[in-house]
């Protein structure tokens, strides 16, 4: 993976898209090992030129663009995109490659403003990185609307919900809500289930009446970002 080709940079390095002028077409990328590749638009909202590079990571957040070791390459992995225009970065699968489940990466984009008054000193200022993630399978899940995740309710002080995932693609959970006998208990923070493995989930507070009637709300996102809401009784 290539570095950004400029000596001496000094910059505020901001992560999420919140502040990004540097805008992705998606908020998540699906790449079938069967494509030859997958591109994405990058849209430059700002009012002048922006200067974006952009690697893959296995999940290390902090890992240098030239030590990310990925079986993907990016075309190209610098590039300048001028105000209100867009551009597109093809991602490219490098074979041969072998896998049984699903697997995440994540796809960087590094958005730097030149700082006009710094051109002197060889100077860049403010870079925010967007980071999405990247689902590599081998074929699309099966078509359906119900959900592929096991729970189970520990019901112990503190309560603590147990979630399987017997399926060979991430499930990604954005609310857990347990409700038991009318009070209701959430978990802070809802996860990724990676394919064929579990969690152990702790809950905001112990159960009340850890023997009453216990029914759980969740929701999870597919591949296009869409929430979809279930309810299960426990």
């Amino acid at each position: 993976m290539s570095r950004l080709g400029v000596s001496g940079l000094l910059m505020c390095l901001v992560a999420g898209s919140a502040l990004a002028d540097i805008v992705i077409d998606r908020t998540r990328l699906i790449y079938l090992a069967s494509e030859r590749e997958v591109s994405v638009t990058l849209t430059n909202f700002a009012d002048s030129p922006r200067l974006v590079q952009a690697w893959i990571d296995a999940g290390d957040a902090q890992v240098q663009p030239e030590y990310s070791d990925v079986p993907f390459s990016l075309v190209p992995p610098i590039l300048r995109i001028e105000p209100g225009k867009g551009q597109a970065m093809r991602i490219i699968l490098q074979p041969p490659l072998e896998m049984a489940t699903e697997t995440v990466y994540w796809l960087n984009v590094l958005s730097i403003r030149p700082n006009p008054e710094a051109q002197a000193s060889n100077t860049l200022q403010w870079a925010f990185r967007t980071r999405i993630k990247l689902f590599l399978r081998t074929r699309p899940p099966p078509d359906s609307d119900q959900p592929v995740l096991r729970w189970r309710l520990t019901r112990t002080a503190p309560a603590l919900l147990e979630v399987h995932n017997p399926s060979a693609y991430h499930v990604t959970v954005s609310r857990i809500l347990l409700i038991v006998d009318g009070t209701q208990y959430r978990s802070d923070a809802p996860p990724m289930v990676a394919p064929n493995s579990g969690l152990t989930l702790p809950l905001d507070g112990a159960l009340i009446n850890p023997w009453g009637r216990a029914t759980l709300h969740f929701s999870t996102l597919d591949d296009h970002g869409i929430t979809h809401h279930h309810e299960q009784r426990l």
